[in-house]
């Protein structure tokens, strides 16, 4: 349930953490300690383990670079429900973000119930760092420097702190399920609305309305990802702008990471001039599909390489 546009903050918290207030406690506090020690095995799909790329376009774009790059993970109790790359060149001051969703088909080596074989899985069997590892398999072994993830409560902090977040909505929201622990009630009319706190959350939530309503449908996850996108784009007008230091105070104690103070001292100050119109959002390449064991979404390798090879060329 966690939001496409919460990396922009949380990566810009990264990068301007020394203004917040808190350095002092930044290597302890920030750190995650649910990390498992089990290696993390990733088959691909002949069976084969994933092994170094040969030396490609790619490899070669990559190991040339100075991007430094980032999984950011929403987390849903044990699970990652948003999982999102970003890729920062500090040069060109460009930022490139690819969403992978939640029910990305893979397959670990000693993990073979359905529910297990979706990339959401992976963070409570391995914590962050093994996602890191996850993630790197995945984009063809694209290095992943860090991880940042942000708790539920943080949502609501950053969005009420810059004031609300200016959004659209086409068709009126109806969705309640009383059966989560507290239950969700969504309802929204039609029209211009500025979201603030648990709405902001509830708009980000929704995925598909009550039968028979005949309210907004977003058909599944990949629609939630398209709003999101929707979303951010303009939240982070705001996030921006002069509020920027207020968000990132507010959203700090929701994070947690694996970046040495000094590292984001160095990548503060490469951001510094960071524009809109060098954010470039993505979703990984591939379709949904229903199998026999379930439903998931599976990537296009060649599509996904292309994408890769596109970021680590500008």
């Amino acid at each position: 349930m966690k939001t496409f546009w919460k990396v922009f903050t949380v990566t810009f918290l990264v990068f301007v953490i020394i203004f917040s207030g808190l350095v002092w406690s930044f290597d302890k506090y920030m750190k995650e300690n649910n990390s498992s020690n089990l290696p993390v095995v990733v088959i691909d799909d002949d069976g084969s383990e994933s092994n170094d790329e040969e030396s490609d376009k790619l490899f070669r774009l990559v190991k040339n670079s100075k991007r430094v790059n980032f999984i950011v993970l929403g987390l849903d109790g044990p699970r990652s429900d948003t999982m999102i790359f970003v890729s920062f060149d500090p040069g060109n001051k460009n930022l490139d973000i690819i969403s992978i969703p939640r029910d990305t088909y893979l397959v670990r080596k000693g993990y073979n119930r359905a529910d297990q074989k979706k990339i959401n899985a992976a963070y409570g069997a391995h914590g962050s760092e093994g996602v890191k590892t996850v993630v790197s398999g995945l984009l063809f072994n694209v290095p992943v420097d860090y991880y940042i993830t942000l708790a539920y409560e943080g949502v609501e902090a950053i969005t009420n702190s810059i004031g609300g977040v200016p959004i659209y909505i086409p068709k009126r929201m109806e969705y309640d399920d009383d059966t989560q622990n507290p239950p969700l009630h969504i309802h929204f009319e039609a029209g211009h609305h500025v979201l603030k706190g648990a709405k902001s959350v509830e708009f980000l939530r929704y995925r598909q309305p009550n039968k028979g309503s005949g309210a907004l449908d977003r058909h599944g996850d990949l629609g939630r990802v398209k709003a999101q996108q929707e979303f951010i784009q303009s939240a982070m007008k705001k996030i921006l702008g002069p509020k920027l230091p207020n968000a990132v105070a507010s959203g700090f104690r929701h994070v947690k990471t694996d970046i040495p103070l000094q590292v984001a001292m160095k990548y503060a100050a490469n951001a510094i001039g960071l524009k809109t119109e060098n954010i470039n959002m993505n979703v990984l390449p591939g379709e949904p599909r229903r199998e026999k064991i379930g439903d998931f979404f599976f990537h296009d390798p060649k599509a996904t390489r292309e994408l890769l090879i596109d970021i680590y060329s500008k």
